[in-house]
């Protein structure tokens, strides 16, 4: 009786040692995190203080909050970076998995996506990714760098989902050969570019807003435009380099510059109001006039069928 309990234990020891060799890691798995909210002002005494971009959420009552809350081992997170690819080896998605805002909030963080990735705001959720932060030393220098950054190869998607970016070089910059779907999101108020497309990235927008691009006032960087300052250039969406796209039910006003620039690009905009652009409302894009976009060509104001 006693060797054979030996032997059940040595077997089962065995067994688990072996599956323990097919355990994949969740660093590389697909699955979805969860990112509290953050505070507009992380230094208020009636919050706890944490690193920037310390938050005040808590939403899974743990007590821990901001890259605490990134570190602790669970599937909430403090930050968007942490929820990607600074937190918990463990638990974050690294490039491949569904980042969601659970609760709403300022975001002083540029985040950059390269993977099979999704980045969005649950239903109601306000995610802000702002570059300035009142009373925090680093909204300087973040003004100066794109917000959300997608640089992914051929064979991955990413989408970003319900998300707004402000004050930055460009809201949304998507480079080399991304492939990128963007729902709900809003840019407002980045200085060069709302919505910037470079490369042989491919890129639909929808459902979309882009205001005020290349029109800043700040005490620390100085207003734009002004003398001393021009925005470079100032337009809404620019489809740069050999970048392809659709752009449908949007809203791109206010820019300094034009607001959709497509180049000779293959870009088509459906049921789009592009209004009180400085630099003219479209530039080179395929404008349909049957409100749908079936594949996209250079040119303007014929149907894309």
């Amino acid at each position: 009786m006693l060797r054979s309990q030996t032997a059940r234990r040595g077997l089962i020891t065995t067994l688990a040692a072996a599956a323990a060799l097919f355990v994949v890691p969740a660093a590389f798995a697909n699955h979805p995190v969860l990112v509290e909210g953050n505070c507009n002002n992380a230094t208020d005494p009636m919050f706890s203080p944490v690193p920037a971009p310390g938050t005040c959420g808590d939403y899974d009552g743990d007590g821990l909050i901001g890259t605490a809350e990134d570190n602790d081992g669970d599937r909430v997170f403090g930050t968007i970076n942490g929820a990607n690819t600074t937190g918990s080896a463990a638990t974050r998605v690294n490039n491949n998995g569904t980042i969601t805002v659970v609760t709403s909030g300022l975001f002083a963080e540029q985040v950059t996506l390269s993977g099979n990735v999704t980045l969005e705001a649950a239903a109601g959720v306000e995610a802000n990714l702002d570059a300035v932060r009142q009373g925090d030393a680093g909204s300087t220098p973040r003004q100066g760098q794109p917000g959300i950054i997608v640089n992914a190869p051929a064979n991955r998607q990413v989408v970003i989902r319900n998300i707004q970016s402000r004050n930055w070089t460009s809201g949304f910059q998507i480079n080399g050969d991304s492939r990128v779907a963007l729902e709900g999101v809003r840019a407002e108020h980045n200085v060069n570019y709302g919505i910037e497309i470079t490369g042989n990235a491919r890129v639909a927008i929808s459902d979309s807003e882009v205001y005020a691009t290349g029109r800043r006032v700040n005490p620390m960087t100085g207003d734009f435009p002004s003398t001393a300052n021009q925005p470079d250039p100032g337009t809404g969406i620019e489809f740069d380099d050999h970048a392809t796209g659709t752009v449908f039910f949007t809203r791109v006003t206010g820019s300094t510059s034009a607001g959709v620039d497509a180049g000779k690009n293959r870009v088509c905009l459906a049921l789009v109001n592009v209004f009180d652009n400085a630099g003219g409302d479209v530039r080179g894009a395929k404008v349909s006039n049957n409100g749908t976009c079936v594949g996209s060509a250079p040119g303007k104001g014929s149907d894309d069928r």
